[in-house]
């Protein structure tokens, strides 16, 4: 193990393990629920114990060391580059261990308020190399083929952040329109240019007409959760020069969801060859890329007892 591996471990925290509690879910009060349901949006300070931070270091290391998905790059060759990588829950045993055994899958469930809990997808977002970019405003349903309410995306940072850094999200936004997402391909030079261009409504500009929306954003120290749903638009998250982002996304869902169709024009994220062929619009979303993780199945819970 390098130095640099050492020194970027969580383990390292300021403060002391008693802040966490042994029943994080208890944290979780109606306030928090009512204010989800109503904002899209809560965080959660202290939910996640260090042990689980280290658990996610050691996954991101594999990722990073191209025992991963795909690494996808924003902003590609400029100084801002950085990096994302997604669905790891599949090739990286870590990322499968955090998500069964962490109580990350108890808290969504309780957010969201519903006991049968499925993974939709786990996404890294790595800006380590510093001045990396904003990313840019957007919501998460257009590129989804889900339609549903009871679905949080737990956003977890393993690093320290100012509210500069944090991402920043638009309150309430997930009852409002649905828009078009940003074409990735683009973003450099247009960051509403449409991934669609067909039937969705394009992004409206929002950095450039902040005053008129009602943005949050926080500090974050390791141990904090940000659940917010996947309807909300979000964006920012920049970097300075000698700063650094490294974060992950589980993102989780219950009864509710149903599958969902979106233009014909690009494919949704991440890719699911053969789910429009088992599944018609209205269907509960059930299909072997989206995993059980609450109950635990008896095969899963079988390897340990």
């Amino acid at each position: 193990m390098s130095e640099n591996q050492v020194n970027r471990r969580s383990s390292d925290l300021r403060g002391t393990v008693e802040k966490f509690s042994k029943d994080p879910v208890s944290l979780i009060t109606d306030d928090h629920m009512d204010q989800y349901g109503k904002d899209g949006i809560v965080m959660i300070k202290n939910v996640l114990h260090p042990e689980w931070l280290l658990l996610l270091e050691v996954g991101l290391e594999r990722v990073l060391n191209g025992s991963s998905q795909h690494l996808h790059k924003f902003f590609e060759g400029q100084e801002g580059e950085f990096i994302e990588t997604i669905r790891n829950f599949d090739v990286v045993p870590e990322i499968r261990r955090f998500v069964y055994d962490s109580p990350i899958a108890d808290l969504v469930g309780k957010i969201i308020g519903s006991d049968n809990l499925w993974l939709y997808s786990d996404e890294f977002f790595v800006k380590e190399g510093g001045n990396a970019e904003r990313t840019p405003w957007h919501q998460d349903t257009p590129y989804w083929p889900i339609q549903g309410e009871q679905i949080a995306s737990a956003w977890i940072s393993l690093d320290t952040l100012s509210k500069a850094e944090c991402l920043e999200y638009v309150a309430g936004s997930h009852k409002g329109t649905m828009y078009d997402g940003f074409s990735p391909s683009k973003v450099s030079e247009d960051p509403t240019a449409p991934h669609y261009g067909d039937q969705l409504p394009p992004l409206p500009d929002i950095e450039a007409n902040r005053s008129s929306y009602d943005i949050r954003s926080w500090e974050i120290s390791p141990g904090d959760v940000i659940f917010a749903h996947p309807g909300v638009l979000h964006g920012g998250g920049p970097t300075g020069p000698d700063s650094k982002r490294r974060a992950i996304t589980i993102r989780l869902y219950g009864d509710d969801l149903r599958y969902a169709k979106r233009p014909p024009t690009r494919p949704t994220v991440p890719l699911t060859p053969g789910l429009s062929l088992t599944l018609n619009p209205g269907d509960p979303l059930r299909s072997p890329w989206y995993p059980r993780i609450r109950p635990i199945p008896p095969h899963i819970r079988a390897e340990w007892e």
